[in-house]
């Protein structure tokens, strides 16, 4: 129960910034983030591309999936924490710029 809560608050507070977007480096690639209000969608720019991934379902925190020139984009978040997927490779940890 307290992971889910502290999931929630993380992605509250990213949703109660309204415009305001989270930046985060994954490796090589530099990830622009915009909850919706909802908390259904997730606007993102990564390295200059523009793309809207889906919530979808995720045994633990909160799983964003999209499509980005024929690739698979998952973005991952638990507490604080953000994980970035391309296709089936290996997670790629994110850091707040």
């Amino acid at each position: 129960m307290k992971k889910f809560l502290l999931c929630g608050m993380s992605l509250l507070a990213l949703a109660g910034c309204g415009d305001k977007k989270e930046v985060v480096m994954c490796g090589d690639y530099e990830v622009q983030m915009t909850l919706s209000e909802n908390g259904e969608k997730l606007n993102a720019i990564i390295n200059g591309d523009e793309m809207v991934l889906d919530l979808a379902i995720s045994a633990s925190g909160a799983r964003y999936v999209g499509e980005l020139n024929e690739t698979i984009v998952t973005l991952w978040n638990k507490g604080e924490d953000w994980t970035l997927f391309l296709n089936d490779g290996e997670p790629i940890s994110c850091v707040a710029k």
